[in-house]
């Protein structure tokens, strides 16, 4: 995982959306709409999540991320658990696809 560089345009918080590396597949978007933007360039946080519901939308943008643009850089040991166990679940998954294709 590279460094975290936010793109300039996020607002200050633990959820950004890390520079150069959005490739605007619009599905953070869809799963954050009240939380996340886009310009000509990148997504990024219009908002930081301020409700248990706009928490929720975060991780989910950040689980739906496809490149892994979307990242938590907080220390909120819970939702560090929850993105953990979010990528142990793709982890596991991937694992489990690529047996299947021997």
């Amino acid at each position: 995982m590279s460094k975290n560089k936010p793109y300039p345009k996020n607002v200050p918080g633990d959820f950004i959306v890390n520079d150069c590396e959005c490739i605007s597949c619009g599905a953070p978007e869809a799963e954050a709409s009240d939380l996340m933007t886009h310009d000509d360039k990148s997504c990024y946080f219009k908002k930081q999540p301020s409700t248990p519901e706009e928490l929720e939308q975060a991780i989910r943008a950040v689980e739906v991320s496809c490149v892994g643009a979307v990242r938590y850089v907080g220390n909120d040991p819970k939702v560090l658990k929850r993105i953990a166990e979010m990528e142990e679940r793709e982890r596991r998954s991937l694992a489990k696809y690529l047996k299947e294709k021997e």
